[in-house]
């Protein structure tokens, strides 16, 4: 029977730049790995991701009245990505790699 290691032991990260749109009307960003999001805040963070397989990472914007923003990419050998949100809070945002 396999057991399931606690959470921490992966060994792959991903670091994501949060980049804050011009006219954000107080929007929160939300950053989804394979689906599941988290709350997060707006610069340079890290994010765990399964060893193997691809993973894909998505990120959305939202305020208290809607959802704007999102953006998703399948990440394989790509260590390091850039978010970049619409001037205005309608639209898709921009996920794309940072080198």
């Amino acid at each position: 029977m396999d057991t399931t290691l606690p959470s921490g032991t992966t060994k792959r990260r991903i670091e994501l730049r949060l980049v804050r749109p011009l006219f954000a009307w107080f929007a929160r960003p939300t950053v989804t790995v394979d689906g599941v999001g988290h709350p997060a805040q707006w610069g340079t963070g890290t994010w765990a991701v399964p060893d193997d397989g691809d993973t894909v990472i998505g990120v959305y914007l939202f305020n208290r009245a809607w959802r704007f923003g999102a953006a998703s990419v399948p990440v394989g050998g790509s260590n390091a990505l850039e978010y970049r949100g619409g001037l205005l809070p309608i639209g898709a945002g921009r996920l794309t790699p940072r080198g």
